[in-house]
């Protein structure tokens, strides 16, 4: 068998796993697109309260970190893709509950249960991805996380603009059934099985992946995890938290997280409509967001295709300097307009413009890198574990930068709260300059090595 088509079987079987991260990004957008339509006169909650879409807008986030600890724990004892299963159950009963609901409660229950499942996938799917991915194409595919996310994002922008909140979130827990249907049918992660001494069940599902005719020891990109054929091991103890292979990957995981997250980006894409509004912008504040959904989708592909080959720390450090340029620039435009009372019909394309720098600027590296880099400085048998902790965190950091949003708004004004924003992410420059390891071209055990022996990465041949 070729190996195109090799790659053809590994692609595949990684993209039915990141169907069910569009729905992650449906989940996240949901607000935008769906609070619009609820405030219409005559439609069911158009009495809904703006302290009640922050509500609507964060709740995922905490629900989500209960998710990622569960994951954590299920991934270990009965797989990657066994809680990929698992999770679409909550989804699509939450999906249903938000279409169905009679009260503002019922709302907010249906949005917590699809947070928690958003929980369970960012753990399971980054491990599962990485687990089957060889070296030349682990990058791209564990990037196409973010692709996943955007495209998610895209549908509900462009459905939140031609159909009924409701409807939407009927397609939701559509798209979320087609994925556990496709999840039914890929193999289970090979180095899972190995470390729980499935051995037989590991051979089928590598040849699965790579051809019935593959040899598993020359081909594997993670060949150096099959040590665990010799020492299976699927429980990680808090001794081992101690250990530099452990606590620098979460350390350096966490700070990704966070510096993500300080962006601002969700809170903005929450409210990207409202956002619009606000800036008295020429352009239909329902086609912006529309438009610059569809600019994260293109900038995310990007990004993906050159992670690879120009690897991550280059990207993360032009994405965070062109983050920061687009959130100074619609700050310094929301202050003249406010002091100067610019022409809408002259400078209001400004604010489109600045927002597309930004959410295309953070989609090549601050939004895709984070899914990427911290499954590989882990190891296997504490990939859930360490992917677990980096999700609390995430979700931690999102809830707060969601919920706060609007108030922030009224305290700091708009400008105020984007020059914060663009502050964060010049201080992820730093962070990436002076902390953040290239792991391009390098396999996962050189990664771990490294750490565990205080090694620089780029002297690792």
């Amino acid at each position: 068998m070729t190996e195109s088509t090799h790659l053809w079987q590994t692609h595949f079987t990684a993209m039915a796993a990141l169907l069910n991260i569009v729905g992650l990004g449906m989940i996240s957008a949901f607000t935008a697109s769906a609070t619009v339509n609820m405030k219409i006169p005559g439609s069911r909650f158009s009495s809904i309260s703006s302290n009640q879409i922050t509500w609507v807008a964060s709740l995922p986030s905490i629900a989500a970190i209960f998710g990622n600890l569960l994951s954590g724990y299920l991934s270990l004892k009965i797989g990657r893709k066994a809680v990929l299963m698992c999770a679409s159950v909550p989804l699509v009963v939450g999906w249903l509950m938000i279409a169905y609901a009679p009260t503002i409660p019922w709302l907010y229950s249906g949005r917590l249960l699809s947070g928690f499942s958003s929980g369970m996938y960012s753990v399971a799917v980054p491990a599962y991805v990485i687990e089957i991915a060889t070296i030349k194409i682990r990058g791209f595919l564990c990037s196409c996380y973010q692709v996943s996310y955007t495209i998610g994002v895209l549908i509900a922008m462009l459905l939140g603009i031609t159909i009924a909140w409701s409807w939407l979130a009927i397609v939701g827990a559509f798209l979320s059934t087609s994925a556990a249907f496709f999840m039914y049918f890929i193999p289970e992660s090979p180095p899972w099985l190995i470390a729980n001494e499935k051995y037989a069940e590991a051979v089928e599902s590598f040849r699965a992946l790579k051809g019935g005719d593959a040899d598993i020891l020359q081909e594997s990109s993670n060949a150096n995890e099959l040590h665990f054929i010799e020492q299976p091991q699927n429980t990680v103890s808090f001794r081992e938290f101690k250990k530099p292979e452990l606590y620098k990957p979460i350390v350096l995981s966490i700070g990704l997280v966070f510096f993500q997250q300080f962006s601002g980006i969700n809170a903005l894409m929450a409210y990207t409509v409202e956002i619009f509004e606000h800036a008295e912008s020429s352009v239909d504040p329902s086609i912006a967001a529309g438009v610059v959904a569809g600019v994260q989708v293109l900038a995310t592909s990007l990004g993906s295709a050159l992670v690879d080959k120009n690897g991550r720390t280059k990207l993360y450090a032009i994405s965070g300097i062109f983050v920061s340029v687009g959130l100074i620039t619609l700050g310094i435009y929301g202050i003249l307009a406010k002091k100067l009372a610019l022409q809408t019909e002259t400078y209001g394309w400004i604010p489109l413009a600045s927002f597309i720098v930004f959410v295309a600027s953070f989609s090549l590296g601050y939004g895709p890198i984070p899914y990427l880099m911290t499954p590989e400085f882990v190891p296997l048998h504490c990939r859930s574990a360490v992917l677990a902790i980096s999700g609390v965190f995430s979700s931690l950091f999102l809830f707060f930068v969601t919920k706060t949003f609007d108030d922030f708004r009224y305290f700091l004004s708009d400008y105020g709260v984007y020059w914060v924003y663009g502050f964060f992410s010049l201080l992820g420059c730093l962070f990436c300059w002076f902390c953040l390891p290239e792991t391009k071209g390098k396999s996962l055990y050189d990664i771990q090595y490294s750490f565990q022996n205080h090694l620089n990465m780029n002297d690792i041949q």
